[in-house]
């Protein structure tokens, strides 16, 4: 049997990620810790139980969303689609713009943005050795590189819609795959 204060505390972290998620997006990292408790229709002292800080928070979301982008990629065949790493990445800046911000909100030498480049670094060597594998990708590319991609992503989430970030990501992974020559 399940235990219900087990399921009421995840149910209410989650409602603290997702209000955190939306505040973020709308009014940018700093935005009031307590805004994000009263979205989630919690009281401060339950914030505060499930992330000592915002650190904490901006971690357990880039946590989460960076299971969330493994989701995705999990069932795809990276050694016969080595662009669906990519792709899933773009998309990724479409849905959830603020998850950009995050990655530069932390200070460069910090543990929580260590913590969550290695899990990316994790994610991206596994695809990257796959397809390099099946001869699909240049032999040179790195996770670094994926990275800096990423980081050409941010590009997405500075459009003011849903609408203008999907055309936004069509051009980036155009630009990208075909590069700037006619």
């Amino acid at each position: 049997m399940r235990n219900p204060v087990r399921s009421d505390a995840k149910k209410r972290r989650e409602l603290l990620l997702d209000a955190a998620a939306e505040i973020f997006a709308a009014q940018g990292y700093g935005a009031p810790l307590d805004s994000i408790a009263a979205r989630a229709g919690v009281g401060q002292g339950t914030l505060y139980r499930n992330f000592a800080d915002r650190d904490e928070l901006l971690l357990a979301l880039m946590k989460r969303d960076l299971t969330e982008m493994e989701e995705t990629m999990k069932d795809i065949d990276l050694a016969d689609r080595p662009m669906a790493m990519i792709e899933a990445m773009a998309e990724h800046s479409v849905v959830n713009p603020a998850m950009c911000e995050y990655w530069t909100a932390l200070p460069p030498d910090s543990v929580p943005l260590a913590t969550a480049k290695e899990h990316f670094f994790a994610l991206a060597g596994r695809g990257l050795e796959q397809a390099k594998a099946a001869g699909r990708i240049r032999e040179d590319l790195t996770e670094e590189d994926i990275g800096m991609i990423g980081t050409m992503f941010r590009a997405i989430r500075m459009a003011s819609d849903e609408t203008e970030r999907r055309q936004a990501k069509h051009r980036a992974l155009a630009l990208l795959t075909k590069g700037i020559v006619p």
